[in-house]
C-alpha cells in the first residue's frame, strides 16, 4: 500500500484513462485527504503511479513534509521512461512550482543536476 499520508493530490490533477476522468478535476472515488474509496480495485494506472514526492521518502534526503503535493500543489512526475521530471499543477495555482520553497526543496537541485524539467497544467507542457 502507497503511505500517502492522506494526501490525494494526484486524484485531482491527473488524468485517469480506465476512468475516463479528465486532468484537473477530483476523481469520483476520490475521499479528498483520506484515499481512494475503491482502492482493493482502483485501476492499474493508480496501482503503479508514485509520485516523486512519495518515492523519495524511502531515501536518505528525502523531499520534505511540507512539500507533499497537497501542501505544495505540484505533483512531481516523470516522463520520457524516467528521464525527466514533470511538475503537474492545477489552473488555480499555475504558479505554485515558482514559490520559494518548492524552489529551494527540489526544483534546484533538479535544475542543477541537470534534468529537463516540465511544468503542465490543463494539459500545457512548458519546458522550466
Amino acid at each position: 500500500m502507497h503511505n500517502c499520508e492522506g494526501c490525494t493530490a494526484c486524484c485531482k490533477v491527473l488524468k485517469i484513462r480506465e476512468l475516463d476522468k479528465p486532468g484537473n478535476t477530483w476523481c469520483q472515488h476520490c475521499k479528498i485527504g483520506v484515499g481512494c474509496g475503491i482502492y482493493e480495485t482502483r485501476p492499474e494506472s493508480c496501482r503503479v503511479y508514485e509520485c516523486i514526492w512519495l518515492q523519495t521518502q524511502r531515501m536518505s534526503r528525502p523531499i520534505p513534509f511540507e512539500l507533499r503535493p497537497d501542501k505544495s500543489r505540484v505533483v512531481i512526475g516523470t516522463t520520457n521512461q524516467g528521464e525527466d521530471v514533470v511538475l503537474y499543477v492545477t489552473p488555480d495555482r499555475p504558479d505554485a512550482w515558482q514559490s520559494k520553497a518548492f524552489r529551494a526543496g527540489v526544483l534546484d537541485d533538479l535544475l542543477r543536476r541537470n534534468i529537463t524539467v516540465y511544468v503542465s497544467c490543463e494539459d500545457k507542457l512548458q519546458k522550466i
